[in-house]
Parts: C-alpha cells; sequence; structure tokens
C-alpha cells in the first residue's frame, strides 16, 4: 500500500466525541461524512483506511463544528475499550509496559503509516517520537489526541503511578497552551524538532492491569498478518526513505537507521543482503541520484545541497561529485542550464 492512510478507529474517536457531547446528531453525522465523501460502511470497517487528508478534513470539521480550538485534547481525554485499535489493544495485553511499547513502535503503521514512531529506552529515561515523513502529514489536533491518548491509557490500563517528566511538540503553542500541563501534568515545549513523549524507564516494568497472554497472542498475530498483507515492503525502500531524512543531520549510519527500523545492525546488514544490497553503497547511491535531480532543478545552491546531503562541507561534496560524474558541480550546473536554454 503506498498510499497514506489512517486507521479508521482514530476518526470513530473524533466522531463519538462529536456524538457523545452533542455536536452532532446520528443524521448530523451521516451529512458530514457525506460531505467529506467517507462511506459510513468504511467507518463501521474495523480493518478500514482512511486517507490521512480525509482524515485531516475531519478534524477540520470536527474543529468547526464544536467552535474548540482544543478539541484534539479533548477526545484525547476520553477512553475506553471500545475505542481503542488494534494496537492499542496489543499494548494492553502484553507482559509488560516496554514490551507493549515495542510493539506499538514496530505496528504504528496500522495506526498512521504517515508517522515513524520511535521508542528510544536512554539509561534512566525513555522517549517515544513521532517522526511524521512529510510536513502535510502533521495535523496539530491528531498529535494532540495522539499524545493526550498515551498519557490517559497508561494510567488507566498499566498503573496509576506513571507520570510524564516532559511532552514536546513540533507546533507553536496555541492560544490554549496553559490547557497542556493540565491534561499531560507536566513540562510541556512548543517548537521542538519532533513530538516527544519523555518518561522515566522505572515504569517500563510496569505490567497492564488486566493483561491477557492468550488475547495478546491472538491480537499480535492478527496485526502482523495486517501489516504484511497492507505495508510489505522492501527493506531497500524503507532504509532509502530513512537515509533521505537523516542526511541533512548527518544521522545517516547503519546505527541510526537501523535503531529507526526497530532492529540491530547486524539484522539490517543481513536483511538488506538478502536484497543483494550494501548499506554503504545504498547511501552512496541514494547521494548521487539526490545531487543529480537538486543540481539540474537550480532551486538550491552548491552548498546547500552539500548540507542536505549530509557533507561536512562543499570541498567534500565536490570531490565525491567528481568521483560520480567526472565532472565539478559548479560545471555540471552550467552544462545542465545551457542545454535546458537550447531551443
Amino acid at each position: 500500500m503506498k498510499e497514506t492512510t489512517v486507521s479508521t478507529s482514530s476518526a470513530r474517536s473524533v466522531l463519538h466525541y462529536l456524538t457523545t457531547n452533542n455536536y452532532l446528531t446520528p443524521q448530523g453525522q451521516s451529512k458530514l461524512l457525506a460531505e467529506l465523501q467517507i462511506p459510513e460502511a468504511l467507518i463501521d470497517d474495523q480493518e478500514g483506511r482512511l486517507p490521512i487528508e480525509s482524515y485531516h478534513q475531519l478534524w477540520h470539521k470536527a474543529k468547526e463544528v464544536s467552535q474548540d480550538p482544543a478539541i484534539g485534547l479533548h477526545v484525547g481525554q476520553q477512553s475506553s475499550a471500545e475505542l481503542m485499535g488494534l494496537v492499542t489493544n496489543v499494548l494492553v495485553h502484553s507482559d509488560t509496559l516496554e514490551q507493549g511499547i515495542e510493539q506499538y513502535a514496530r505496528l504504528y503503521s496500522l495506526v498512521n503509516n504517515g508517522i515513524d514512531l520511535v521508542f528510544d529506552k536512554q539509561g534512566a529515561t525513555s522517549v517515544i517520537e513521532f517522526h511524521h515523513y512529510k510536513p502535510e502529514f502533521y495535523c496539530i489536533q491528531d498529535i494532540e489526541r495522539t499524545l493526550a491518548l498515551a498519557v490517559q491509557r497508561s494510567r488507566q490500563y498499566v498503573n496509576d503511578e506513571i507520570r510524564m517528566e516532559k511532552i514536546c511538540v513540533a507546533h507553536s503553542a496555541p492560544p490554549y497552551a496553559e490547557e497542556y500541563e493540565q491534561v499531560f501534568g507536566c513540562p510541556v515545549e512548543f517548537d521542538c524538532p519532533v513530538s516527544t513523549i519523555v518518561f522515566s524507564s522505572k515504569f517500563l516494568h510496569f505490567s497492564p492491569k488486566q493483561r491477557n497472554p492468550y488475547v495478546k497472542s491472538a491480537l499480535q498475530r492478527y496485526a502482523e498478518a495486517i501489516n504484511n498483507r497492507l505495508f510489505k515492503r522492501k527493506i531497500g525502500d524503507k532504509v532509502k526513505d530513512i537515509v533521505l531524512e537523516l542526511l541533512p543531520h548527518g544521522h545517516a549510519d547503519i546505527d541510526h537507521v537501523a535503531q529507526r527500523l526497530h532492529m540491530s545492525r547486524q539484522t539490517l546488514y543481513r536483511k538488506l543482503k538478502k536484497e543483494d544490497l550494501i548499506f554503504q553503497e545504498l547511501v552512496e547511491d541514494i547521494r548521487q541520484q539526490k545531487a543529480l535531480e537538486m543540481i539540474k532543478d537550480h532551486q538550491h545552491s552548491l552548498s546547500e545541497i552539500a548540507f542536505i546531503l549530509g557533507f561536512s562541507e562543499l570541498s567534500a561534496f565536490s570531490r565525491a561529485f567528481k568521483r560520480w560524474t567526472g565532472k565539478s558541480p559548479k560545471h555540471f550546473r552550467l552544462k545542465s542550464q545551457e542545454e535546458s536554454n537550447e531551443p
């Protein structure tokens, strides 16, 4: 599946909030879905997928109908078993919170395949990061709901003692920013590079309150089957996407890429080998292809291109480009410009 989609369980939670709080009647809900060209049967489908654009339009309408700018936070505070999606159910039936978060991160494409969820245990502190693959995949109301739900459900279904140390969001402080600390019960930072939940690693050994290993096993097999059917991609394609994202930050190395894929570097090497790929050669090919595209479109200076491709300085980029093409980037750009101006 190449289209970026969201589980309809997320859409159902928005609609449930609107109807239970009397912002919409059942007839009003049908009219709203018809206006957004979302089939009601799709919303009711437990395995349904909604295009991310339609999901964001639903949030826009929900904000308009409720006249509530903080609706994302408020939807995130409603939590019940009937509203939980498949992947959350896997988490709440896991042996420990740590195991549940690991599975949640690995299966997050089922929730929203426009986001890469990264879980990192850093000694005494653990973090969960929400990396949006493209800027247009970011929706303030959706990330507010997601973060609020994570806090709410961790206490409701795992342990009442769980507290967050800090919440970071990748958007600017809204007019209702004071509500954030009331909802999360911890400091909140805005305009961050990535939306992040920070908490003590001591909570990771906690076990969910009503876990059932048999239910977990069945749900996990079911989730794996759906995930493989919808999102089976070659490992080389996944590595390419992550490398392109990490290059400007200087982190396009095997360790960072393996971490984003939730596997060891040895496992990543082995999976790439099955596709006759070598990591270093793959990164080199990605840099070369991207360099040629960016030089030809004339949108960036050579120094900007060097930075975007992760080179420490322009001279290093120039040497690499000459190795790839036999020409300097400056000469290649001039030649390309001349050819495009020819009648």
